[in-house]
């Protein structure tokens, strides 16, 4: 007796981030593309900006919650420059982290990272990444190394609207899922993020409706994709739809993998308990085990019919109202979107 697909329509509007979430982000990401886009020292180099990563691709889940009670997201600006690749990276971040903090408008830098520049503040976590436009994708500065490597954001971008699209709108709610039962049940830093999408996307079951069974398929194809190799110490080549010559386990690590795909062996066969149970309580007590207490024993009919209408009727390339193109300057004080 599979739980009703209503209970993981209800999860999965519970692990959305909220509508405040939502709009703080979208307030924190366009001021600082606009200050960007009009500080004095750096207007001349800038020549537009774009949003990447889960947020752009609407496949992000609520924040943590910090010490101070807050959710603040994570969201990735690419900022288009007029630099050229005889420019070091070094310099260019430096140079970003400047334009940053100048001006009646200026930002508190956290850091400058290996490839992007760090602002936090109380609307959001911002990643400020700058890179050069070439024929065929983009540049990006790497200052640990020196050099520009090339990347390819929108390539990911799109990639995730065509899965949804194969899986009939519901890759985007499955990765989720995916994403939620990583952050309860971890076992290392690495893998995350796109990497769990990718992996959504090769090993899901693409015409699967039931999110219990949909997800039960992708344990269970993960392990018996990799499970062996890891049981070897070795993990396997997985390319970047965007530049598919590059590995996207390159930082994870072969303990990291075992790691992983054991914790996916385990709950695999926790998922496959909780779907085959015959006993509602038996099953909602097993799927508790898998996605932890917000998955509730009854689910709110209501909401979560909002929520499946959504996932069913939302068209494949959905994703959060944050406007790529520029916004009019802001007009309010810092702080107010």
């Amino acid at each position: 007796m599979p739980v009703p697909n209503a209970r993981f329509f209800e999860l999965l509007q519970d692990i959305e981030p909220s509508s405040t979430t939502k709009t703080n982000a979208s307030g924190g990401h366009t001021g600082i593309r606009n200050h960007l886009r009009t500080q004095a020292k750096f207007k001349d180099r800038y020549v537009r900006s774009f949003l990447s990563g889960s947020y752009a691709r609407d496949t992000s889940i609520r924040p943590r919650t910090s010490v101070s009670g807050q959710e603040r997201p994570d969201v990735d600006i690419i900022v288009v420059t007029n630099y050229t690749t005889s420019d070091h990276p070094d310099t260019v971040l430096k140079e970003v982290c400047r334009a940053l903090e100048d001006g009646g408008e200026g930002y508190d830098v956290e850091r400058i990272n290996k490839r992007s520049v760090r602002v936090e503040n109380w609307q959001a976590d911002m990643d400020i990444v700058p890179v050069i436009e070439t024929w065929n994708g983009y540049q990006i500065a790497d200052r640990d190394s020196g050099t520009w490597k090339f990347t390819n954001p929108p390539v990911h971008t799109d990639w995730s609207s065509q899965q949804n699209e194969r899986f009939g709108c519901r890759f985007k709610p499955l990765v989720k899922l995916f994403k939620w039962w990583r952050r309860i049940n971890p076992s290392g830093r690495r893998p995350k993020g796109f990497i769990l999408e990718v992996l959504v996307g090769l090993h899901g079951p693409t015409a699967e409706t039931h999110y219990g069974e949909a997800f039960a398929q992708l344990l269970a194809n993960i392990h018996s994709a990799y499970g062996y190799l890891a049981s070897i110490n070795q993990k396997p080549f997985i390319a970047d739809p965007a530049v598919p010559s590059n590995d996207i386990l390159a930082k994870v690590t072969v303990a990291q993998w075992k790691d992983f795909i054991e914790k996916v062996r385990v709950y695999a066969d926790i998922a496959r308990r909780a779907q085959d149970a015959e006993d509602m309580e038996e099953a909602t007590r097993q799927w508790r085990r898998v996605f932890g207490d917000r998955f509730k024993p009854t689910a709110n009919v209501a909401k979560a019919a909002t929520y499946g209408g959504f996932a069913a009727a939302a068209a494949p390339a959905g994703g959060y109202t944050f406007p790529d193109a520029m916004a009019a300057p802001p007009n309010k004080p810092r702080g107010f979107a």
